[in-house]
């Protein structure tokens, strides 16, 4: 297969796979990133770093796009941010790393559900990637000998990528490793290297010491998964099903360097998570995605031209295939053994979440006036954000009563009979949707 043929399939199969992922309704985190970004100003975003939903630098320029754009519109910011990062990846790697090879890897990047899936979410993770990414670039040309500039290119990339969250680091502690071996065979005595190092600390410190309290109270919610063993197994099948192809044909022509030892320890910076009181959710390793993707480049390199393009099309379908959600539904029970999974088919990534569905149901059933209450599972902020009538349980408190003939809409699978005892009633089902299962609430009129 020629490459303009193969571009033009992989460009086709990528629209395919993104369509469903562009056109998803928002969920419960990207509502409240909304939330953030409607704030009066910039300033205002930076001073209310109540919750690590806030991904401040992401929101500061949802902020700005909002005065433009509506809402719905700017799934298409975070797929311009990917995009950047793939245009900056091929511009500074298809030399060192060959064409053919960066190619296949960063097709298999491309296609993969987690990709797809925060190419086009409301949330910082693809715009961190960016700015990493960037970071990375900067300090690899800081390294092989360029100006001061780069060092602060690289300044700028690290303080805009823990910007937008504080995880970043990971990500820019996986460029760290990659960028070492640059700084030639005794790359710790090289003190570029300790350059890039302090001034990533710093640029950390530049951002979050004004709000350090702020920070510390978020880290005190203790968000992410109680079992590191399985956080780090979701993340191990998200990278292994991204990158399988690259490396499993990788090991017959690779040929290590020992002075690239220090990007092996790249893959084991996810354990990192296992060392915290808990686990941090998958998806904050995503940052490190694009790092994997030159790490599955640099396995490739002494393969063959005509096998790379076998390779490329065997990558392009396997990816494709996986990539649909029947197969990603398969792949889901295995990464949400604590947790949601963050990768693969998450449920507000799938075709059951249908909040309008849902409260089109509430409204042909029940009065305009009447009062709507949506339980944890039900994902509130994304049925409020359609519906103000939306009540739920709340950092301020539970609800406490709700009147007969109220509508409560809770997950499929939760028990009705745990709110029919809390609310004094009982359940009359009305019609499941998707995620959704629609009740009224009933109760004896005691007149």
């Amino acid at each position: 297969m020629s490459g303009r043929l193969f571009c033009f399939f992989a460009a086709a199969v990528f629209l395919y796979l993104l369509t469903p992922y562009l056109l998803r309704e928002f969920w419960f985190d990207e509502v409240l990133t909304l939330q953030f970004a409607l704030l009066p100003s910039a300033a205002k975003i930076y001073q209310s770093y109540i919750i690590p939903n806030n991904q401040i630098v992401h929101t500061v320029v949802l902020h700005i796009l909002l005065g433009v754009f509506p809402p719905e519109i700017l799934r298409i910011f975070p797929l311009f941010c990917a995009g950047g990062m793939l245009f900056i990846l091929w511009k500074n790697f298809s030399r060192e790393l060959g064409k053919g090879t960066l190619t296949v890897a960063l097709t298999a990047l491309v296609i993969s559900p987690p990709f797809l899936l925060y190419a086009t979410a409301l949330r910082g993770y693809m715009l961190a990637a960016f700015f990493t990414v960037s970071a990375l670039c900067a300090g690899r040309r800081y390294a092989l000998g360029g100006r001061n500039i780069q060092l602060f290119y690289w300044f700028i990339g690290v303080l805009l990528a823990v910007g937008v969250m504080p995880s970043a680091l990971a990500g820019i502690a996986g460029a760290g490793l990659y960028i070492a071996p640059y700084c030639g065979k005794k790359f710790w005595k090289n003190r570029r290297l300790y350059r890039l190092a302090l001034s990533a600390v710093a640029a950390f410190l530049l951002f979050y010491l004004p709000i350090k309290d702020d920070l510390f109270r978020a880290f005190a919610l203790k968000e992410g998964w109680h079992h590191a063993g399985y956080a780090l197994l979701a993340v191990g099948i998200a990278v292994l099903l991204t990158f399988l192809f690259p490396f499993a044909a990788g090991i017959f022509y690779h040929r290590p360097k020992l002075r690239n030892w220090p990007r092996t320890l790249i893959w084991f910076l996810p354990l990192g998570g296992a060392f915290l009181p808990v686990s941090p959710f998958p998806r904050v390793w995503f940052v490190l995605f694009p790092v994997f993707a030159l790490l599955a480049a640099g396995f490739l390199r002494r393969m063959p031209e005509k096998g790379l393009r076998i390779l490329a099309l065997a990558v392009l379908l396997f990816g494709g295939v996986i990539s649909h959600e029947f197969f990603r539904k398969q792949i889901s029970p295995a990464l949400t053994l604590a947790g949601q999974d963050d990768f693969y088919a998450p449920r507000f990534a799938c075709g059951e979440f249908r909040n309008r569905d849902t409260l089109a149901v509430v409204k042909e059933n029940f009065a305009p006036d009447c009062p709507v209450f949506a339980s944890f599972d039900a994902d509130p902020w994304a049925l409020l954000y359609f519906d103000s009538r939306v009540v739920f349980d709340g950092p301020k408190g539970k609800i406490g009563f709700l009147p007969g003939g109220s509508a409560v809409i809770l997950a499929v699978n939760e028990d009705p009979g745990k709110y029919a005892a809390r609310f004094v009633g009982t359940m009359s089902k009305i019609k499941e949707v998707g995620i959704h299962a629609v009740y009224r609430l009933e109760k004896e009129d005691l007149r």
